[in-house]
């Protein structure tokens, strides 16, 4: 295990270690939190919001930022509920898929080509985006209730598994194979760490950013489904504010907003310790304007401590 495995590992050791003492914490507050209905209930709300982190991800450790994904996941869903009437759960299940790579193929077309910060691009892409899914549905919500296979996206089984923690799952590992182990993993990390020297060595920058932002947004249209799916209407209005909680799950589980830094395997354990803080705040009875609070402060003390890191090794 070299350095960087190193440091990873132990990284994810103590994310894994907080996520025990906030269980503890939360069984100590609240006996409720055992329940299996409102582990299930975890489970199911997180696995959306670790899903579109996944791609966040990948984004953040080129040293980007993708702040359209809540839009991305409500104009995909509500492109595919446009053919919900044809009855085809493959149809239906294709274009939103579709609809959702191709936005993010337009941000890392404008971020990567166009070179327009991807703050700016996907801050106009999330308004964009969102207001277009509002035209093309008049506001209104689509039943995809009897699209049969559509609905086991979020309400299936597999034996006694819920098909959102098996999709979950399988995207992880594929996700996380990307990342670590292949050519084009390596390149996320080469180009967020040095953009100039990964371009000399012959690395495509701008393939390596088109690709990210292309997966973050087939990743927003999968959760967008199983979401749309879970709540048995594909709703436009859907995602406002997902940005900011997938954002903190990615910082959280090492992502660093100035690049070069990440792992899938964080982001995991990550998304698992948002999900019970969520909980754990419902189950307390605060509102969603204080959890926003909570979220936001995870984020500002993730940056203050990545900069505090940076300082010591440098005076070091």
């Amino acid at each position: 295990m070299n350095y960087k495995n190193l440091i990873a590992f132990g990284s994810n050791t103590n994310l894994l270690i907080l996520f025990f003492i906030l269980c503890a914490c939360a069984v100590f507050i609240s006996p409720a939190f055992l329940d299996f209905d409102n582990i299930q209930n975890i489970i199911r709300t997180v696995m959306v919001l670790g899903i579109i982190a996944f791609g966040m991800t990948m984004v953040m450790i080129l040293g980007e930022i993708d702040l359209s994904v809540g839009s991305i996941a409500a104009f995909s869903c509500a492109f595919g509920g446009i053919f919900v009437d044809s009855n085809s759960s493959f149809l239906v299940i294709i274009l939103t898929l579709l609809a959702g790579a191709f936005c993010g193929f337009i941000n890392g077309i404008g971020v990567a080509v166009v070179k327009v910060p991807s703050l700016i691009m996907t801050l106009g892409t999330m308004a964009i985006i969102r207001n277009a899914g509002y035209i093309m549905t008049n506001g209104q919500a689509a039943y995809p209730t009897k699209l049969d296979y559509y609905m086991l996206t979020a309400k299936g089984y597999l034996g006694i598994i819920p098909i959102p923690v098996i999709i979950f799952i399988i995207l992880s590992f594929v996700c996380a194979i990307i990342v670590r182990f292949t050519t084009l993993g390596k390149s996320f990390y080469a180009v967020g760490s040095n953009p100039v020297a990964s371009l000399l060595s012959g690395i495509s920058n701008n393939l390596a950013k088109i690709i990210a932002f292309t997966v973050c947004g087939l990743c927003c249209s999968i959760a967008g489904l199983i979401q749309s799916a879970r709540l048995g209407q594909i709703d436009p209005h859907m995602g406002i504010g997902w940005e900011l909680t997938v954002i903190a799950i990615a910082v959280l589980g090492g992502a660093s907003l100035y690049g070069g830094k990440g792992s899938i395997e964080g982001t995991i354990i990550a998304t698992l310790i948002i999900g019970v803080i969520n909980n754990l705040l419902n189950l307390m009875g605060m509102s969603n304007h204080s959890q926003e609070v909570v979220i936001a402060i995870i984020i500002i003390s993730m940056v203050l401590l990545h900069n505090f890191g940076n300082k010591k090794n440098k005076n070091g």
